[in-house]
């Protein structure tokens, strides 16, 4: 019974290994350094679980059989990828090779990370970074299961998730975007006090979680509570709402859109900082690296300029996008 529930391991496969090479127990005990007896016990334990003999073996002589042969090459290949998948984990763990995870929402400009992303695969040439674009609400679920590395969120989406860290890198203001009809269609900037009349436009909560809250806070800070109309499921959606005079909307200026039929305009709300997230339990090289390039770039921009990066697209108010 004790032999049908044996399991095999990768020693039973070394072991095998080296007999099968010098078709001599004395010799493969030596020089897998363990006693003969327990090497030709192994060897048994290993035909009785597979259910097949693997050597013809008397006094003289030792040969594999012809099921021994077709189990010699097949371990050679599974120790020889296991030989690799080794020397590739102890790369990982020094951050010479491995995979760095990024998450970021395409849709959101930001020149920083396309930056980082080139110094670091310069420094680490034999390192396959993975650019997944996956939308800022559900790349904080992809952080905490840890099955990302860095992701880039904008603050007010973090909320209280002590198990993520975080370092502001860009500042963002917010837009107002109005039909080219509209009566604020030719000014440079507005208050968020003189939209009181206005119906706002939303975008569906399962792309944007909280955009509604937020509004809500804004209007109310100026003293009116916002009168909401039709959702859009898309960026793009909510802008064609926008142009066809169903109302007005707000989005950071960091966001990449396009049509020729609305206008945008500046605001006298307070800038949103965008932040790259990680967890905090993460202990990947890897990170470290990337981390410490990300925080050299911020640095040589704030002696440059004094101040954290904005977002570097037109101005809001002497834009059209066409």
């Amino acid at each position: 019974m004790a032999a049908y529930l044996a399991i095999m391991e990768l020693r039973h496969l070394r072991y095998f290994q080296a007999v099968a090479e010098l078709l001599n127990f004395s010799r493969a005990a030596e020089r897998l350094r363990v006693a003969q007896p327990a090497l030709s016990r192994q060897i048994r334990n290993l035909e009785e679980e597979l259910g097949t003999r693997l050597f013809d073996r008397n006094r003289v002589r030792v040969q594999m059989t012809d099921a021994g042969r077709v189990f010699y090459s097949h371990t050679c290949k599974i120790l020889a990828e296991v030989d690799m998948a080794t020397h590739a984990a102890r790369e990982a763990v020094r951050g010479e090779s491995g995979e760095l995870i990024v998450c970021h929402d395409w849709r959101i400009s930001n020149q920083l990370l396309s930056k980082t992303i080139v110094d670091f695969r310069k420094k680490n040439p034999r390192v396959e970074v993975l650019l997944q674009d996956v939308p800022m609400h559900e790349q904080l679920g992809l952080l905490r299961a840890r099955r990302a590395h860095v992701g880039f969120v904008m603050r007010n989406d973090l909320g209280a998730r002590p198990e993520l860290d975080f370092l502001p890198i860009m500042r963002t203001e917010l837009q107002l975007i109005v039909s080219e009809n509209h009566r604020l269609a030719k000014e440079e900037s507005v208050r968020i006090a003189q939209l009181a009349d206005e119906t706002w436009l939303l975008v569906d909560e399962k792309l944007a979680p909280g955009f509604r809250g937020y509004i809500n806070q804004i209007c109310r800070i100026s003293g009116f509570a916002p009168k909401f109309g039709k959702k859009a499921h898309t960026a793009g959606g909510l802008l064609a709402l926008v142009a066809t005079g169903y109302g007005i909307c707000i989005l950071p200026d960091s966001v990449i859109l396009e049509n020729p039929m609305v206008r945008f305009l500046g605001t006298d709300c307070l800038s949103l900082e965008m932040c790259a997230v990680w967890n905090r339990g993460e202990d990947s090289n890897l990170l470290r690296q990337y981390l410490a390039i990300l925080k050299g770039r911020l640095a040589q921009q704030v002696e440059r300029t004094g101040a954290m990066p904005k977002n570097t697209r037109a101005a809001p108010g002497r834009r059209r996008l066409v």
